[in-house]
């Protein structure tokens, strides 16, 4: 009896059949006069045909009517079922049963829409289970689990109990930003880049601007810690390439981090291991994981791109109801439980300054001016210096009284550590850490 898994995350919708990966679709759409394009179709025309675009239909899961609605696409229920009938009839003759994996952050509401627009497509679901319970089964974990995931308009963030059993305690949007938000912004660092090396606009002519936003998935998920990452995009006549520096990417996310961080410490009780399962799709994102490494008593554990599927299928006589029935399932029986490790006795050294969305390198010594009001700015009379001494970065204010270190006195002696926060003039900095190749 065959299996289909739909993964839902506008991210990428994943279509596993029997644990074989078939289709990973982002939830976009495009309509081109009368035709409407879904998945990845319309990924690869959004800046060719950008009159009448949405990728909000899945994370807005309603029928309120559009207002630029048409007769074909009335609300985002309309679009949803375009993007899952598209999905679901290449494999409908082969599949007997259906479970459907749902975000967190669906609520009842969203469910019922879902479960009609999926008998409206046909698809015989027998089960719907939570996205991050069943990510974190048959892992060896601790008693106390947080998932990180990613969506195109968001991060969430879901606290999961280990007690034999796995069982969702609660969900939590901590940024209003996802994927889409730092695409556009990874493309116009990419496409300036371009333009101060070789003079070329990608963003000018509407097929390389396009052809830019289709390699730049994949080109994320590959990045390796390195200082600087090739990127290339060919034209009718020639190719171009320009080396994109890890510091230059970080400003796209960087403003993310802090509250990421204190999202994920805000979860975990003073001296309570707890693990922290990475979804795949935050695979590549430069910094992110040394960010997260700075939180105590946190182990972090990396998802396979189709683990979630894999898992929902092994588990579906547990997801599957009796009879007609479908149930929600928030809980799950767990694997082993793992042993805290010894927590080592070293840490992160802080390696750049974090003002908004623009992190500046450390290195030997770095004096700032007291004015902030255009970002970090060396000075030969600055307000404080950062210095690296011993492996470790310290500070030396000229005026200490108008320097606070986490709204304490500055203690000269005392080294600084990554999240550590310099306040100056009303203004803000954080120190935080950046793996780079030595």
């Amino acid at each position: 009896m065959s299996i289909a898994v739909f993964n839902i995350n506008d991210a990428g919708i994943q279509l596993t059949v029997d644990r074989e990966l078939i289709r990973t679709s982002p939830g976009i759409a495009v309509l081109n006069n009368s035709s409407l394009m879904t998945g990845e179709e319309a990924r690869e025309k959004v800046k060719l045909l950008p009159r009448w675009t949405n990728n909000r239909f899945w994370s807005q899961l309603n029928t309120n009517s559009l207002p630029n609605s048409t007769e074909q696409v009335r609300h985002h229920a309309d679009i949803a079922f375009a993007h899952l009938e598209d999905l679901w009839l290449p494999v409908s003759k082969a599949v007997d049963n259906v479970i459907l994996i749902v975000p967190g952050y669906y609520l009842n509401s969203d469910l019922g829409l879902l479960l009609g627009i999926a008998r409206e497509c046909g698809m015989p679901v027998k089960g719907v289970v939570d996205q991050s319970v069943v990510a974190a089964t048959d892992l060896p974990l601790r008693s106390n689990i947080i998932h990180l995931d990613v969506h195109l308009h968001s991060f969430t963030l879901t606290k999961i109990s280990n007690q034999g059993i796995l069982a969702r305690k609660n969900v939590a949007t901590i940024l209003e930003t996802g994927l889409s938000t730092l695409f556009d912004r990874w493309a116009n660092i990419i496409a300036s880049q371009f333009i101060q090396t070789t003079r070329f606009d990608p963003m000018h002519n509407a097929d390389t601007e396009q052809q830019l936003f289709n390699l730049l998935p994949g080109w994320v998920r590959n990045l390796q810690d390195s200082n600087t990452h090739s990127f290339s995009l060919k034209t009718a006549d020639s190719e171009h390439t320009v080396a994109i520096s890890q510091e230059s990417l970080l400003k796209a996310c960087t403003p993310l981090y802090p509250q990421i961080v204190q999202a994920v410490r805000s979860e975990i009780a003073p001296n309570e291991p707890a693990s922290l399962l990475l979804s795949h799709r935050l695979q590549g994102f430069p910094g992110l994981k040394e960010s997260l490494q700075l939180v105590a008593n946190l182990e972090i554990t990396d998802l396979s791109e189709e683990k979630a599927n894999d898992s929902a299928a092994i588990h579906n006589a547990r997801i599957i109801g009796d009879g007609d029935t479908i149930s929600h399932v928030v809980q799950l029986s767990a694997g082993e439980v793992a042993t805290p490790p010894k927590q080592e006795t070293g840490s992160a050294k802080a390696t750049h300054i974090l003002w908004r969305h623009q992190a500046t390198a450390i290195g030997k010594a770095l004096p700032i001016d007291a004015d902030l009001s255009a970002g970090p700015r060396t000075s030969n009379d600055p307000a404080f210096t950062l210095y690296a001494r011993n492996n470790q970065i310290m500070i030396d204010c000229s005026t200490s009284d108008t320097v606070k270190i986490n709204g304490a006195t500055v203690d000269p002696d005392k080294p600084l550590k990554p999240g550590d926060k310099i306040e100056l003039a009303g203004d803000q900095l954080t120190l935080i850490s950046v793996l780079q190749d030595g």
